[in-house]
């Protein structure tokens, strides 16, 4: 149930195309179904990254059982990725990977524990 959130400043001019080549890169970088993936897209935010309104972009990776010594090598990969797909530089950019429990999320009505 892997799902990735790419919130950035920039404006993009196919978010739904964008989501469709997120959501098969997840689903090839952590080795998971793409019919489990959800991947979002949110251009246009205001935000700043160190004081300055350069292109900069949030990333949020959640899954269950994301091991964490995995983060660091997903990390590189997300940032090439992004970088690639916005032209957003790799020092723009914050990933955060939030442990989940089980209990907590749900799918089709039910939590996963």
């Amino acid at each position: 149930m892997p799902y990735f959130s790419i919130r950035t400043s920039k404006t993009v001019n196919e978010p739904e195309k964008l989501a469709r080549k997120a959501s098969a890169f997840i689903a090839d970088l952590v080795g998971k179904p793409e019919s489990y993936v959800m991947a979002a897209v949110l251009p246009d935010t205001a935000m700043t990254f160190g004081g300055s309104a350069q292109p900069s972009a949030f990333i949020e990776l959640k899954s269950l059982g994301l091991a964490e010594e995995k983060c660091s090598p997903y990390a590189e990969k997300i940032c090439a990725f992004v970088q690639a797909e916005l032209e957003i530089e790799p020092n723009r950019i914050f990933i955060d990977f939030p442990d989940i429990q089980r209990t907590r999320f749900a799918w089709n009505g039910k939590t996963f524990g």
